[in-house]
């Protein structure tokens, strides 16, 4: 996004009041990238017993916009996912296993130790 001065004539004084007119044109875009969510929970449980996450996510390790497929069954301990490259149909990364393997990975990463100065 940038932004120019229309011409020089906005850096004259208003006759009126003496402020100087400045005018600017703003250009850039915009992109809309969908996605569906999903979790299914038993009544008076917090926890879904289910959760999926199917299309478009930002991926900030290599900075664009990927297709993510993610499956978690907590009932049966599955959790699959699958991550692609829009660009070029590649397969970035691909996961399928026990969800209690799944253990070190977004918010199930280890928390240091409260005591801890590093």
């Amino acid at each position: 996004m940038y932004h120019k001065k229309s011409s020089s004539e906005n850096d004259q004084p208003h006759p009126n009041c003496g402020n100087k007119i400045i005018k600017k044109r703003l250009e850039g875009g915009i992109e809309f990238h969908k996605q569906l969510n999903g979790k299914a929970r038993k009544y008076g449980i917090k926890k879904p017993f289910k959760e999926f996450r199917i299309g478009y996510d930002f991926f900030k390790k290599i900075k664009k916009w990927i297709y993510k497929e993610r499956y978690i069954d907590r009932k049966n301990n599955d959790y699959e996912e699958s991550v692609i490259d829009t660009d070029t149909g590649k397969v970035i990364h691909k996961c399928k296993e026990p969800l209690s393997e799944h253990t070190y990975h977004g918010s199930a990463k280890k928390i240091k130790n409260k005591g801890s100065h590093k």
